[in-house]
C-alpha cells in the first residue's frame, strides 16, 4: 500500500510539473501576442509615418523609430 502511495505521489508530481510548464508557455505566448507587433501592424505604422509631415527635432526620433520598425519587419 505504501508503494502505491509513493508511486502515485511521484506521478502526480511529474504531472504537476508538466502542467506548470504548459501554463508558463501559454502565459509567455499571450504576453508576446500582446507586446509584439504583427507584420500588418508594422506595415501600417510605416505607411502612416510615410504619409505624415514631421519637422525639426521630431525628425531624428522618427528616423530612429522607422529604422527599428523596418528592422523588426525584416526579421519576421
Amino acid at each position: 500500500m505504501r508503494l502505491i502511495t509513493k508511486i502515485k505521489s511521484l506521478v502526480m508530481g511529474i504531472l504537476d510539473k508538466q502542467n506548470q510548464r504548459k501554463k508558463e508557455k501559454q502565459s509567455k505566448q499571450i504576453k508576446n501576442t500582446l507586446t509584439q507587433l504583427t507584420n500588418p501592424e508594422l506595415k501600417y505604422l510605416l505607411q502612416l509615418i510615410s504619409k505624415s509631415d514631421f519637422k525639426g527635432a521630431d525628425l531624428q526620433i522618427i528616423f530612429s523609430i522607422t529604422a527599428k520598425l523596418q528592422n523588426q519587419l525584416k526579421s519576421e
